[in-house]
């Protein structure tokens, strides 16, 4: 997948095709920014910035306003003038430590696979993981999405355990 293919329109959602293979769609500031406004700001708050900059439209859509623009991953992608992780050879020796801790913490918290996630991407199976992410990432209960890392969905306030692909048993009404 080539930059202008991962910037294409928003309304394939290829916007949210993470560089290091994450879904940019259940990142907490691109929800807070669509979703919650009270959210957004407790974030603004909790980073000492205006609410204005808690804001990202994806990966594949990065502007200098956008959150995900300083990130660590993305700054080291273009240095090297890579697209995506899987392209650097540190990537292939697990030698890098930025990318080995973000896919450890996402496969322990979420039971999501980014090398697995890459994979698919470099296959040109990019609509398919879309679509397999946007259900992962979504309220069993209501349907809204939901973010990385949720213990609840922030809409109707069910508890979720992501990494089982299904909402935990819970006896709370929303």
């Amino acid at each position: 997948m080539t930059r202008a293919d991962a910037q294409g329109a928003v309304m394939d959602n290829r916007s949210l095709v993470g560089r290091c293979g994450l879904y940019c769609g259940a990142c907490g500031i691109y929800r807070a920014q669509r979703d919650d406004q009270e959210w957004r700001k407790r974030i603004a708050e909790h980073f000492d910035c205006p609410a204005e900059k808690v804001r990202c439209d994806g990966c594949g859509a990065l502007t200098p306003d956008c959150w995900g623009w300083d990130c660590k991953l993305v700054l080291c992608l273009n240095n090297r003038g890579h697209q995506f992780c899987n392209e650097c050879p540190d990537y292939e020796q697990h030698t890098c430590e930025k990318f080995e801790k973000l896919a450890k913490r996402y496969l322990e918290e979420d039971g999501v696979d980014l090398r697995k996630n890459l994979a698919m991407i470099e296959e040109g199976r990019v609509d398919e993981w879309l679509a397999d992410s946007k259900r992962l990432y979504a309220c069993r209960h209501c349907g809204k999405p939901v973010t990385t890392g949720a213990k609840r969905c922030h809409h109707c306030g069910l508890e979720i355990d992501l990494s089982s692909g299904d909402p935990a048993d819970t006896d709370e009404n929303c």
